[in-house]
This record gives C-alpha cells, structure tokens and sequence, in this order.
C-alpha cells in the first residue's frame, strides 16, 4: 500500500509542477506560448528533469553507495549531469527555444538556465534518496536486533547449558583416547568446534571467511562418520583465491551444504557433492552441487534453523542488492550458485 502512495505522491508532484510551469511562465520575461506547441517544449524539459531525478535517486546513489563506492557515485552523478544537460540544450537552441522564448538566447544561455534548473532537480535528488536509504538502514538495523534479541532469548530458554555440553564432549574426548580409537576422538573434537563455533561467535556481525569455512569443513568430517566405509559417498571442496582478508556474515554458507547432503546423498548409490569457493575480483562465489535422490538419507531427521528459505531472507537484510542468489535442476544434479559483492 505505501509503495502506491509514494507513486501517487510522484505523479502528483509533477503533473503539479508541470500545470503551474505550462500556465504561469508566460507572463515571465520573454516566455510566450503563441508561435507553437508550447506545451511539448514545456513537456521535454520536465521528461528531462524527471530522468535526472530518477536515475540519481533510484539507480545511481542505492546501488553505488550500498557499494560504498562513493569515487563512482560521484563522478557518474557528474557525467551525467554535463550530457543530460549538454542533450538538452541542443535540443531547445535548434528545435523548441521558438516556442518558449521570444529573445534570441544563445546555446550558452539555454546551457546555463537548463544546467540551474538541473542542479536543483539533483538536489533534491540526492536529499531524497539519501533520507530513505537512512530509513531503510534503520530497518533493517531493527529488523537486526530484533532478530538477535529473538535468537538470545530462545538461547536463554534452552534447559541445556553449552558449557555442561562441552564437558561431557570434552569427557568423551578423552575416553576415546583412552579406548585406542583416534577417528571417534577427531570426530567428537570436531564436534565440539562446530558447536562452539555456533554458540559462541555467531554472536558477531562478520567473520573471518577462513573461520567459515573451517566451520564446513568440520561439519563435513562429523558427517562422514556417519557413512560406512563401504558406502560410496564423496564430499569434495575446493577453494580457490585468496581468502585471507574476506569477512562475512556467519552460518551464511552451511545452508547449502546442508541441502546438499540432505537431498544428495543415497548410500545405496554411488553420490558425490561438489563444492567450490571461489574469490575473484572482489567477489565470492560459491557453488554446490548435488545429484538429485528421490529419498531423503542425508539429515533428514535433523531440520537445520538456516534452511534456503531463511538463508533467503538473511540475505535480503544483511546483503541487500549486493548478492545473487541462483538454484537449478540440470541433468539430473541441483545446483546452488551464490554470489556475493565483498566490501
């Protein structure tokens, strides 16, 4: 319902200004409307105007400034501002200046009261699009908290405390070296970094990327302890470029993994799960792909919090026109492809 009021809001604002423009600026200076169509050189001028404002407020500044690239932003806003204006005069000097004006301006006169004119449309360009784009961050920001705080509380009801978990885990640790079975001690330490991973430092906005994955990795490795030796069930992942200096929001990536062992893995046949990350030009990339079983033998007795559904959501908070998210069926496999623009 408010995105119809806005677009009210707009075409009314302009279908205002263009009346008062077409009826009043006859009576100013040299304006006449009595050698032609008047109203289409009126009209030309407010199309004008109006591809300044929308292309400022609802292209240039959203999609550049959730970037932060502020250098492009400028120097676009700039650009655009010297051929829309440029574009404009040509067209007033040689074809509709007869309709409107009864001096004989110049081209650097059309210039200069078009450029005026346009100056001021970019102002206010930019104020509106800079307040809402405060008043969507503050959404989300409270969408955010709102989030968290929801998270914190269900983690306060838990009847089981994580440091009583990670004891007994600790406990179990340490009898399986004591039973002679090193793989059951890798796998319970694994286990136990997965849930302080999850427990712990969750809590922060952004982590390292090599935290993230080391995360997977050991969700993987719990995993295979599951499968027996004789089931042929391969997991790959591969990581390309350099991920050194990458941050991102957490739990972000387990969701597709998660899918993919759910749907992917049939011990009766042979199943493999690709998986590949890739960083390139300030980009990351990551795809996982999977063969499609028609049972479920992965985890489907254990329903994720981050299912694809809310990894959806997630995004659309925390990544807001920065992410691609793609899924496809093709040849029997599905296959996950998110792509992310890096700060």
């Amino acid at each position: 319902m408010k995105k119809y009021i806005e677009i009210a809001i707009h075409i009314l604002v302009w279908g205002l200004g263009y009346f008062l423009i077409l009826n009043y600026t006859s009576t100013i200076g040299d304006f006449r409307k009595d050698k032609g169509p008047y109203w289409i050189a009126i009209l030309f001028g407010t199309i004008m105007n109006q591809v300044v404002f929308y292309t400022t407020a609802f292209f240039l500044v959203p999609k550049l400034l959730r970037l932060k690239k502020i250098k492009t932003l400028f120097f676009s806003l700039l650009g655009g501002f010297i051929l829309i204006n440029l574009f404009e005069s040509v067209i007033d000097y040689r074809y509709l200046a007869v309709f409107f004006s009864s001096a004989n301006e110049s081209f650097a006169v059309n210039l200069l009261y078009n450029s005026v004119v346009s100056y001021f449309i970019l102002l206010a360009a930019l104020s509106y699009a800079l307040i809402k784009y405060w008043i969507q961050n503050e959404k989300l920001k409270r969408i955010l908290l709102e989030e968290k705080l929801s998270t914190e509380m269900a983690f306060l009801k838990s009847k089981i405390n994580p440091h009583f978990l990670f004891n007994v885990l600790n406990s179990f640790y340490a009898q399986s070296l004591r039973s002679n079975a090193p793989e059951l001690a890798d796998g319970i330490a694994k286990l136990a970094e997965l849930m302080r991973y999850m427990v712990y430092e969750t809590n922060e906005e952004k982590v390292a990327l090599d935290r993230e994955i080391n995360h997977l990795k050991n969700f993987i490795q719990v995993y295979q302890l599951r499968i027996a030796k004789e089931d042929e069930v391969s997991i790959n992942f591969v990581v390309k470029g350099d991920i050194k200096a990458v941050k991102i929001s957490p739990m972000l990536l387990i969701p597709f993994v998660e899918n993919a062992i759910k749907h992917g893995i049939d011990p009766k046949i042979k199943s493999v799960i690709d998986i590949c990350l890739k960083i390139e030009r300030k980009k990351l990339y990551f795809k996982v792909t999977n063969a499609i079983h028609q049972s479920i033998y992965g985890l489907a007795d254990e329903p994720s919090g981050f299912g694809l559904d809310n990894l959806k959501k997630r995004l659309s908070i925390l990544y807001p026109d920065i992410y691609t998210l793609e899924t496809k069926e093709e040849n029997g496999y599905f296959i996950s492809l998110l792509i992310l623009q890096l700060d």
